[in-house]
């Protein structure tokens, strides 16, 4: 048998390739899975986190409201509006017939789940009547250069408005100069006080959320 491979050198260079070859897709393979396992744990974790909070926050409460972390309070509250606008037969109406404050909570929730990476992000994923309502909670829980220039991709971003331009090069820039004025954890903060401020308007309808 080694006479043979001895006499046909060329097999040996060809079995050499072959091993090799099988040892890179079995590192690939088991690098990909590794990589899937790791998405799924991530997944799992995260869908414990949200439960977690939607049952925290499930029935709110006065007490419940002003003693909590402002962002838990915002993300709890949050999934809970989430949870009963996607659970109903007609969602539109759901949405509707919330009061101005769970609007502007459910809006700015896709604002910072969808617009994770760009804000622009949250305005390609949505369209109206969400991205209409996001404008107005920011308008009124922030100011200054903040709703500015959510303002102009809200604008760059509304096929109604012909008097507004989507150019790429100005959408990146206003994504980046947003990131650097606030982070996702602020508006979180912020909404989250907003309704520690507004309580009246979530403890009411909690309990059916």
């Amino acid at each position: 048998m080694i006479q043979y491979f001895l006499e046909r050198p060329y097999l040996i260079a060809i079995m050499a390739a072959v091993i090799l070859l099988t040892l890179f897709v079995c590192v690939k393979a088991g690098q990909a899975s590794a990589k899937r396992s790791k998405a799924n744990e991530a997944i799992i974790k995260r869908l414990k986190e949200e439960n977690e909070l939607r049952n925290e926050f499930s029935v709110l409460t006065e007490k419940l409201a002003a003693d909590a972390d402002a962002i838990r309070l915002f993300k709890g509250v949050a999934l809970n509006l989430q949870k009963k606008i996607s659970d109903a037969e007609d969602m539109i109406s759901e949405f509707d017939a919330l009061n101005d404050a769970q609007r502007d909570i459910y809006a700015l929730s896709f604002v910072v789940e969808d617009g994770e990476k760009a804000l622009s992000d949250f305005f390609r994923a949505n369209g109206q009547p969400l991205t209409r309502t996001s404008l107005g909670a920011v308008k009124r829980l922030f100011n200054g250069k903040i709703y500015e220039i959510f303002e102009k991709e809200y604008n760059a971003f509304d096929s109604e408005n012909e008097d507004a331009s989507m150019i790429p090069s100005e959408i990146d820039a206003l994504d980046k100069e947003f990131a650097e004025i606030i982070s996702a954890d602020e508006i979180c903060r912020k909404a989250g006080g907003f309704i520690k401020d507004n309580i009246d308007k979530f403890i009411y309808n909690s309990a059916s959320c």
